[in-house]
Parts: C-alpha cells; sequence; structure tokens
C-alpha cells in the first residue's frame, strides 16, 4: 500500500479516536479506585502491585502477538471490536470476585482487551496518516486518549463516592461495550499482499534500531508502572487539596496543550528531540511526586508528567512507524507495546516490595530515574539510526 498523499482521512480517524477513548475512560475510571479496592483482597502492597499492574501486564503481554497474528495483512477492525468486548466482559466481572487469584485472573483479562485496542488501534491510525503528517496525526490521537485522563479519574472517583465500587465497574464496562458501535464505521485502506510462509513476531528485532527503542520504552515506562500502582497510596493521609484525580487531570491537561500547540512541529523537528526531551521531564515529574508534601509540588509534578508523556510517546510511536516497513508493521508495533507491557508490569511488581520496606517516597525516588536510564540508552545507541527522521 502507499501512503495516502494529501489531506488525513479525519473522519476514518475520528472513529478510531472515539472507539480509543471510550475504552481509555473507561479503563481511567478505575485508576484512583482500583488500588484501593484491591487492598480488600490483599494483605500488603506487594499483593495491590502485584494485582493492579503485574496481572494487567501479563494480559497485556499475551495480547501483542494475538493481535500481530489478527492483524499482519489484514483489517485491524475486528481485533478493535474484539478489544472492546473483552474490556467490557472483564470490567463487568470485577463486583463478583472474592478473592485475589479471582481478581488478578480477571484485571489480566481487562489487560488483555487493552492491549488489542492500542496494537490495533495505534497500527489503524498509522495506517491512516500520510508519512508526512504522521508525527502530527499521532500527536492529536494521543491528545484525545489524554482526555480519558481528565475525564475517567474524576467520574469513577466521584461514582465511587456517590454509590459503590460496583457502580464504577458497571459504568465503565457499559462504556468499553459502547466502542462496539463505532467499530463499524470506520474504513481502512487497503493493505499490502504479505511473502507466503511463517512470520515470526520477534523478526523485526533484527532492525538495530528498533532494539534501541524497545529497551529505551520498557526503562521508561517502569516508573509508569509504579504510578498505576501506588499513586493512590501517596495521597492516602494527605491533607491538601490535590487528589488522584486532581493529579491526573492536571498531567492529562498538560499532554493535551502541548500536543495541541506542538502540532505539526513533531514532523518539522527530529523525533529524537520530542523523544529526550519527554524522558526529562518524565524523569522530573517522578522525582518530584517523590518529594511531595505540598500541592504545589504535586500540581508540578502532573504537569510535567503530562508534558513528558506528551512529547515522548507521539514521537516514540511516530519513530517506530518510520522504522518499520510496511509490511511487518502490526508486529513491529506489538514487539514495541510488548516494552510497555512488561514495563507496566513490572513497575507493580518490582516497586511493591520497595514501597513495604521503604514507603511510596523511596519507590517514585528510584522509579524517577528510570527515564534517565531509558535517555541514557537512546543517546548511546543514536548509532543505530542511520538517518534521524524528520
Amino acid at each position: 500500500m502507499t501512503e495516502p498523499p494529501g489531506e488525513p482521512p479525519w473522519r476514518d480517524i475520528g472513529a478510531v479516536c472515539i472507539v480509543s477513548l471510550l475504552i481509555f475512560v473507561a479503563f481511567g475510571m478505575l485508576l484512583p479506585v482500583f488500588p484501593l479496592w484491591v487492598e480488600n483482597f490483599a494483605d500488603s502492597m506487594t499483593g495491590v502491585g502485584f494485582a493492579t499492574t503485574f496481572s494487567v501486564g501479563v494480559g497485556l503481554l499475551l495480547a501483542r502477538p494475538l493481535a500481530a497474528r489478527l492483524m499482519e495483512g489484514r483489517d485491524r477492525r475486528p481485533t478493535l471490536a474484539l478489544a472492546a468486548a473483552l474490556t467490557a466482559l472483564a470490567t463487568g466481572l470485577f463486583p463478583f470476585l472474592t478473592s485475589l487469584s479471582q481478581v488478578v485472573f480477571v484485571r489480566g483479562l481487562q489487560g488483555m482487551g487493552f492491549g488489542l485496542l492500542g496494537t490495533a488501534a495505534i497500527s489503524l491510525i498509522t495506517d491512516l496518516a500520510p508519512l508526512g503528517r504522521r508525527g502530527q496525526v499521532l500527536g492529536y490521537f494521543g491528545a484525545i486518549n489524554a482526555l480519558s485522563l481528565v475525564i475517567g479519574p474524576v467520574t469513577g472517583a466521584w461514582i465511587t463516592r456517590q454509590w459503590s465500587f460496583d457502580v464504577t465497574f458497571f459504568t465503565a464496562a457499559a462504556l468499553a461495550a459502547t466502542g462496539l458501535l463505532v467499530v463499524g464505521r470506520i474504513a481502512e485502506p487497503p493493505k499490502p499482499t504479505l511473502p507466503a510462509g511463517r512470520r515470526s513476531l520477534f523478526e523485526v528485532l533484527a532492525l538495530p534500531s528498533l532494539r534501541v527503542v524497545v529497551l529505551g520504552h520498557l526503562l521508561a515506562i517502569l516508573l509508569h508502572g509504579a504510578l498505576t500502582a501506588f499513586l493512590p497510596r501517596r495521597f492516602v493521609g494527605y491533607s491538601g487539596h490535590m487528589s488522584v484525580e486532581a493529579f491526573l487531570a492536571l498531567d492529562a491537561i498538560a499532554v493535551i496543550a502541548f500536543r495541541l500547540i506542538v502540532g505539526h512541529r513533531f514532523d518539522l523537528w527530529s523525533r529524537h528531540v520530542f523523544v529526550r526531551l519527554g524522558l526529562c521531564c518524565l524523569s522530573a515529574g517522578g522525582l518530584l511526586i517523590a518529594v511531595g508534601g505540598h500541592d504545589l509540588v504535586y500540581a508540578a509534578a502532573g504537569v510535567l508528567y503530562g508534558v513528558g508523556f506528551g512529547s515522548y510517546v507521539p514521537a516514540v510511536n511516530a519513530l517506530v512507524g518510520d522504522l518499520v516497513p510496511e509490511t511487518h508493521r502490526a508486529r513491529g508495533f506489538a514487539v514495541f507495546m510488548l516494552a510497555l507491557d512488561l514495563g507496566l508490569a513490572l513497575g507493580g511488581l518490582v516497586f511493591g516490595p520497595i514501597v513495604d520496606a521503604l514507603g511510596t517516597p523511596a519507590a517514585f525516588a528510584i522509579g524517577g530515574l528510570c527515564p534517565l536510564l531509558a535517555l541514557a540508552v537512546h543517546l548511546a545507541g543514536r548509532r543505530r539510526f542511520a538517518v534521524a527522521p524528520a
């Protein structure tokens, strides 16, 4: 397939964004409440981290190869529909669970739905976006998804306070199921003809530059795994005005503002500029969460974290799109996102014992150094990028 010339097909891109947003909002509704709900089943923060991020990370890891097999050389829409259905089913099951083992299993199913969504949506958006505007379209796609961090946590926390955890779960499940109604409105471009034979998922790692990106992504996302599992715990007992949902809202507003302001510059400037800027801001945000203790500190952490994600994620996604041939696109994004999944899984698993032993400030201080390690990987591997995409 030749990259679509001229103006992007905004109608189809918008439909993909709506499906993604509905499922992201459903997932975001659980961010401020799920770790606290899991405490009813776990007797330590290690258990909470295991159920919150490790289990969802395992589900994500299982989903990526499945998504690649379902999509390579085929339409992405069936995978999007499966993602919406699986996310809705798993989320709606939470109120009926009675043990930590059941929570871990169902959370893993929810992670599989989320993993199928992410791989299918980013592959389809990349299919639809003209090469010269890929960074801009991916930036807008990420900004729309970032709305979930404004809408989801605030809505989930409010519903839980007004009614219960169960009502929050059922509402989130209904939102995810609504995505099924939108999938059929998407018109996909034709797919390239693939050579006959078995297609290995990991053959894309023969690209040295992709190996650098994947390793860096794994290290960067370790901090996000810690934040997903333990940010609610960081605010327990805090007497200021900031809360988990306020932090996430500031984070999302910063993501949206950065991507809208930068816009087409994602394609005019080197991807690496935004990758490195984003990693520095993510690190600063994590370290400020560790310091905490004041509304302004938490607010600054949320803004820096949002700017970091707003810069890093679309740039690194576009970089993967640049590096991986179109005939390997689904597999390339699947392997790239496996790094995200592993980072989320290890974030809860690795930092849970640190929280138990040293407390949440120490966990976020250590986690805040992980994006700097990712930056070191990108700088050390810069010679692997024969031509810096611009």
